[in-house]
């Protein structure tokens, strides 16, 4: 959110062009490393469970070396046929296969997710709206850490307790989020945006001035995000 905010408020001068390429090349990156290894839905808990260890070349599937014993039990009923999000962290042989509420908004909102993403996050919000929501306001991460693991975890503090404000606790502020996403969702598809693109929502370029567009991957010509054709 913030390197796309930087985007707006920078010039595109000769001063701050430098700064907007820098800015462009690293979301093109945090882009792609999110959505190659942070997503999951029903295709890859599938790949996952497939997963080969101990691969250490370039063209190894497995990239993080993920245990598939360390998949837990509860994710394979908590995915949808038509959903997915975005795991809580990956890390060496490990991943944290947890749903937080908050991270995923905000991935949704900053243009992280692609469309189709973002279509999978909120169905997979429907599809377990009893989980995730019920008759309180919205969980910031599903399932709770239960029994000596959030002690480990999460450290000793009450407030870490099952269900508690830190650890599966319900969150008001964030409900606030699912009346903007679905018009967020709406607008970004109509616009006409393609499943393999890779910066759009706010960005700009050097071909900007000279009325270009960073956004490779529009179906119209007519990017309605740059200010060249607002």
């Amino acid at each position: 959110m913030a390197l796309r905010c930087a985007l707006q408020l920078l010039k595109p001068d000769a001063e701050g062009k430098e700064f907007m390429e820098r800015i462009l090349k690293r979301l093109h990156a945090l882009s792609y490393h999110m959505r190659s290894h942070f997503w999951l839905d029903l295709k890859q808990l599938n790949d996952v469970y497939r997963y080969k260890t101990e691969e250490y070349s370039h063209t190894a599937v497995n990239k993080f070396n993920v245990i598939p014993e360390s998949l837990p039990d509860w994710v394979f009923d908590f995915m949808p046929q038509h959903g997915g999000y975005f795991v809580g962290n990956v890390s060496p042989a490990r991943m944290d296969f947890r749903w937080f509420c908050l991270g995923n908004c905000v991935a949704i909102l900053s243009c992280m997710a692609t469309p189709e993403q973002s279509t999978a996050i909120m169905d997979l919000i429907e599809s377990r709206w009893e989980e995730l929501i019920g008759e309180m306001p919205v969980k910031v991460c599903y399932p709770a850490l239960e029994n000596h693991e959030w002690m480990i975890i999460t450290g000793c503090d009450p407030k870490n307790t099952r269900w508690s404000y830190h650890n599966g606790g319900s969150w008001p502020g964030i409900y606030s989020l699912f009346y903007m996403l679905p018009f967020w969702i709406s607008t970004l598809i109509s616009n006409g945006i393609k499943a393999n693109t890779l910066i759009y929502c706010g960005g700009y370029s050097s071909g900007v001035a000279s009325g270009g567009c960073v956004h490779k991957d529009w179906e119209t010509s007519n990017c309605k995000t740059c200010p060249s054709n607002s």
